[in-house]
């Protein structure tokens, strides 16, 4: 096994080990006073109080801003049955609460939420794709990759280490398989009873908005009927569940010509030709064309990407998101219906809310929240660790 026995310990500073007893699975490098022993990245160390009390264990990397990820709060060897009791737990999960049943693409590991700082794997039918950002789990891919294949009998275990995560953590990026065969360029997976094209390759995340498919399948009935503008719409997931709803017609807006193909070949796939059209561009810009033309539509889904990836940029973001739904709320005839999301972790529902506030303010509508949205729950969220919630999103009535 690439970890198991702590090599050395991390003392916090004094009144720092609260997080910790709270059990918040982050230590953070202001928090760190000293290491003892030769710490290399992806060791297993000791998390001590100042007065050398032991706290917790997990996997390091001096060198990340984020320098112990904690895995567990018990003296336990971080080792292989470890490792394959986590990956059976978050597994056991999932099939209680009955997501298979509803769909072949979702969550099965949701790193820190499933207590395996460091994985992420996505399930796509006979495949799993995975993201492995730490330095420990660097270290053991194989064996991540053949206990998911043990778990799951896959036809294959794929690698998508391109995120920024990696990058963070000095890990260099890889796109490639790990276990079996090659998935193909696309992959079809269901979803409600829904079928979609997905590429596991080039596509965003891992292929497939898996966090979105439960707002999907809430918001589609109030699409029914109307005439929708997708912005940021990616492969027209949003837009296929509309079109079964009985939206009239869609526009799926993008700034990728690829995603833009593969959107109107889901919706061919799920027996919608010809009634959703394709707009290349940049959301920001054809949101004010629109708006200069007197254009309007009867429900508007706004699914950006995310604008705060750090705390240094949270004031622009949320100019960014201000601008792009007051822009949503002028096209909306009144009665309208706005679907409107943040995916950004540093973004909370209550800023993301305030901003609603400011937009219906400036554009001068009245706007009622419908509902609130969250990610799905292959995502769950430990209590402790409230940074798991990256995702929200309201439904709302504009008059």
């Amino acid at each position: 096994m690439p970890f198991g026995a702590p090599t050395g310990a991390v003392v916090l500073k004094p009144d720092r080990d609260e997080p910790v007893l709270r059990r918040h699975p982050w230590v953070f490098s202001g928090a760190v006073a000293q290491w003892q022993g030769k710490v290399q990245a992806g060791d297993v160390v000791d998390v001590l109080s100042h007065d050398g009390r032991w706290l917790a264990r997990g996997f390091a990397n001096p060198h990340s801003e984020v320098p112990v990820r904690i895995a567990t709060w018990r003296d336990e060897p971080l080792d292989e049955p470890w490792l394959w009791q986590r990956l059976h737990a978050a597994y056991q999960r999932r099939l209680a609460w009955r997501i298979p049943d509803e769909t072949t693409a979702f969550r099965l590991a949701y790193a820190e939420s499933d207590f395996l700082p460091g994985v992420i794997a996505d399930c796509y039918g006979d495949f799993v794709v995975v993201q492995l950002y730490t330095p420990a789990m660097e270290r053991c891919k194989e064996i991540v990759a053949a206990m998911l294949d043990e778990l799951l009998h896959p036809q294959g275990v794929f690698e998508r280490g391109d995120m920024d995560t990696r990058l963070r953590e000095e890990l260099p990026p890889r796109i490639g398989p790990l276990r079996g065969v090659a998935p193909p360029e696309r992959l079809t997976v269901t979803e409600h009873g829904l079928r979609f094209l997905v590429d596991v390759w080039r596509g965003h995340k891992t292929g497939f908005y898996l966090d979105q498919r439960d707002n999907r399948f809430r918001a589609a009935p109030y699409l029914a009927g109307e005439r929708v503008l997708n912005a940021f719409s990616y492969t027209g997931s949003f837009a296929v569940y509309a079109l079964r709803a009985g939206a009239r017609t869609v526009i799926n807006l993008d700034t990728s010509a690829e995603a833009l193909r593969l959107a109107e070949e889901n919706a061919v796939l799920n027996g919608f030709a010809g009634r959703v059209q394709a707009l290349e561009g940049n959301a920001f810009q054809v949101l004010r064309r629109f708006r200069d033309a007197g254009e309007q539509f009867d429900a508007i889904v706004l699914d950006p990407p995310r604008f705060a990836p750090t705390k240094a940029v949270v004031e622009n973001a949320l100019r960014g998101y201000k601008d792009i739904n007051w822009l949503a709320m002028r096209l909306l005839r009144s009665g309208g219906t706005l679907v409107t999301f943040s995916c950004s972790g540093m973004v909370s529902a209550e800023m993301f809310q305030q901003v609603l506030f400011a937009a219906a303010l400036d554009a001068g509508r009245e706007v009622l929240l419908v509902e609130r949205l969250r990610q799905s729950r292959d995502h769950p969220v430990p209590v402790a660790f409230p940074e798991a919630e990256y995702l929200k999103g309201f439904i709302c009535r504009v008059e």
